[in-house]
């Protein structure tokens, strides 16, 4: 009976001791998985991102980001952001970025956001506003989250 406590308090500090020497950092990075894209940009349908590692090299400072709309109405897209002092940065070709009365613009969007917030902002940049208005830049806020 001594030998199994024994054995059992041996294990428990192995485990403690292997939970302190490999426990994540407290400045871990955003977990992989699907997010609710939160914004003021869109008016007409919710987004969903599925955010994974970079593939197939995996480095700690890429993600790979699929944008999915819940409404069929905007064009999905796939991005890589990059993590920069506690910062992603992530820059995707929208085909329908620019919303016109009647159609669509395309846009540069540079997304932002803080990795442990998960907050961030949307800069939009066009180079023909509507109805062949000037260039432009538009800017919205967004938080991601997780489902």
């Amino acid at each position: 009976m001594a030998v199994k406590a024994l054995k059992a308090a041996a294990a428990a500090v192995a485990m403690t001791a292997a939970g302190t020497m490999f426990a994540p950092p407290a400045d871990a990075m955003m977990v992989w998985g699907n997010y609710d894209l939160l914004t003021n940009r869109y008016t007409r349908a919710s987004w969903v991102w599925y955010i994974n590692p970079c593939v197939p090299e995996r480095p700690p400072d890429c993600a790979d980001v699929s944008a999915i709309s819940r409404l069929k109405y905007y064009f999905e897209w796939d991005g890589v952001a990059w993590l920069k002092d506690g910062e992603y940065t992530m820059v995707v070709d929208t085909p329908d970025g620019l919303q016109c009365p009647g159609h669509v613009m395309p846009t540069r969007d540079t997304y932002k956001w803080n990795e442990r917030t998960l907050v961030g902002t949307i800069e939009s940049v066009y180079d023909v506003g509507c109805f062949n208005g000037p260039p432009g830049t538009q800017f919205w806020t967004f938080a991601l989250q997780r489902l």
